[in-house]
């Protein structure tokens, strides 16, 4: 019996139709969705020249994309925690930092999650080689139902 679904959660249209079907079953069966978003910060290397206008150091680069990304994802899963609530289904939301799919598929494994359902970026070949896909990784990583939205 499906009783937790996790929604990984961008805002985008295959995110989107990933939630209407994540509370279509959500409905059905009584679970609760976890709303999670996932970012992971660039890799910022300390440079001799301080240029007018460019942070001077990385911590401070650092922190200012930290804030900006939560400040932005909480701002998404919000909006889309109205529209779970909206439905009379139990909703929670999480904010992950790391690896995006690395970070969602250990957080199915701490919480027991029953279904992920994903949407799909439906990228090339060649862009899923250089960026890597993580619907993929999901799909290939989490022990359990998959769910993967695409663009008709």
């Amino acid at each position: 019996m499906i009783k937790k679904i996790l929604v990984a959660y961008d805002d985008g249209n295959q995110a989107r139709k990933a939630l209407d079907a994540a509370m279509e079953i959500a409905h059905d069966s009584g679970a609760t969705i976890y709303l999670v978003s996932a970012y992971a910060l660039p890799i910022v290397y300390q440079s001799t020249v301080s240029l007018e206008g460019i942070y001077p150091d990385n911590t401070a680069i650092m922190k200012f994309l930290q804030e900006n990304s939560q400040e932005h994802l909480a701002k998404v899963l919000k909006e889309a925690a109205a529209k779970v609530s909206a439905a009379n289904i139990p909703v929670h939301t999480e904010i992950l930092e790391g690896s995006p799919g690395r970070a969602i598929v250990q957080y199915v494994e701490e919480q027991g999650v029953d279904l992920v359902a994903v949407g799909s970026h439906n990228r090339t070949a060649v862009n899923r080689f250089f960026m890597g896909s993580v619907s993929n990784y999901i799909l290939q990583h989490v022990k359990g139902l998959v769910l993967i939205a695409k663009d008709t």
